[in-house]
């Protein structure tokens, strides 16, 4: 077998390794339980209008820490993010793109799409990331 030969598949193999890397990278490293309960361990717990235990306090643009990670996580699990929108997403800070994200999930909740993760909207988010 010729140089040129064993070089193609072994080049072949190191792009394939550097794109299984790169995905390896931009997915999601901690399941949403794990923010979960970052989050209420850092703020504590209330109880919802359903009688869930939910975070004791509502989020909203300028908000930081577990808690945010954790609503970034779930609206990116529920109602997904836009590829341009997700490099860096998930990362406990609440600004303008997690609140458009926010509202939009609130609209497809049937909530009042006001950007304010409160106790409606911690059940929903909830709900749907839950079994």
């Amino acid at each position: 077998m010729s140089s040129s030969r064993r070089i193609r598949p072994l080049t072949a193999l190191a792009l394939a390794a550097s794109a299984v890397g790169t995905l390896l990278v931009t997915a999601p490293t901690a399941s949403a339980g794990d923010h979960l309960d970052a989050c209420t361990r850092s703020v504590g717990t209330r109880t919802s209008p359903n009688g869930w235990s939910i975070p004791a306090r509502n989020f909203q643009y300028g908000s930081s820490g577990a808690c945010v990670r954790e609503i970034q996580f779930d609206i990116a699990s529920t109602i997904g993010v836009a590829p341009a929108d997700w490099p860096g997403f998930v990362d406990g800070i609440f600004g303008s793109k997690t609140d458009d994200y926010v509202k939009e999930f609130q609209r497809q909740s049937r909530l009042t799409p006001d950007g304010v993760v409160g106790p409606r909207t911690w059940e929903a988010l909830i709900s749907r990331t839950t079994d």
